[in-house]
């Protein structure tokens, strides 16, 4: 712009205001305005429900998410400070909460939202499908984070906690394991040969036998005697060796 329309149009810019007088310099140094971006309601109830959510899991706030199914209509007034309360059962996943706000001293406005609120968690996942009766090994699982809807869900954090145990159904790659898909994997196999061990006073008596059920590691199990054929009851001490319990 040469001198001279710079200067007639700042002196109409003049007549117009001294607003316009900035905003005119602005953008003759090239520099465009920006409007402060102020948080509509959907944002305030939405931080409003991250912070309630956090504070009583508890958890980051920046670990919540928050998406609003029902937004409040046109007619809630806010303020800041609103007020939080659940209204169902449940702080994750589909979630009704009851909004309250007192704008301007005024009688309190209420507002009932429904929002899907998921908390990220850092937890012990399956590495790749898992079959049902599959025994977990170290490479079958990892630490990953990702979105839950359930607080109450007993998740593992462990990886370690998992290795050796059998798994009671299939689990796709990817998934979350809980202690409830998880089991005790047996040391002895139905079919096994072990040894049976009896204790009577001084004597130690070890002879043979074959597993008729799974057995697990401190438990009771059922072994037959080859020579007659009987069913007997014992401890199992390890893979192959099985304690029998004399009757009493």
């Amino acid at each position: 712009m040469s001198g001279f329309f710079r200067i007639l149009f700042l002196i109409m810019l003049i007549f117009a205001g001294v607003g316009a007088v900035e905003a005119a310099d602005g953008l003759e140094n090239g520099a465009a305005v920006q409007p402060e971006t102020v948080p509509g309601p959907a944002e305030k109830i939405s931080t409003a429900i991250r912070a309630y959510v956090a504070e009583r899991l508890p958890s980051k706030e920046s670990d919540i998410r928050v998406r609003l199914l029902r937004p409040p209509d046109g007619s809630f007034v806010m303020e800041d400070g609103l007020e939080v309360k659940e209204g169902s059962r449940g702080l994750l996943g589909r979630v009704v909460f009851l909004i309250s706000s007192r704008p301007n001293g005024k009688p309190a406005a209420h507002q009932w939202v429904t929002a899907n609120v998921e908390m990220i968690r850092s937890i012990v996942v399956s590495a790749r499908p898992l079959r049902r009766a599959e025994v977990i090994g170290p490479d079958d699982v990892e630490i990953r984070s990702v979105a839950v809807t359930r607080a109450g869900e007993s998740y593992l954090f462990d990886p370690d906690a998992l290795i050796g145990k059998r798994v009671i159904r299939s689990i796709g790659a990817g998934l979350p394991i809980s202690v409830e898909m998880v089991e005790t994997a047996p040391v002895i196999r139905s079919g096994d040969r072990v040894t049976m061990i009896v204790e009577l006073g001084g004597l130690r008596i070890a002879t043979m036998g074959r597993a008729k059920e799974e057995g697990f590691l401190g438990r009771q199990m059922a072994v037959v005697n080859p020579d007659s054929q009987k069913t007997v009851y014992g401890e199992v001490i390890d893979a192959a060796t099985v304690k029998i319990t004399l009757p009493r």
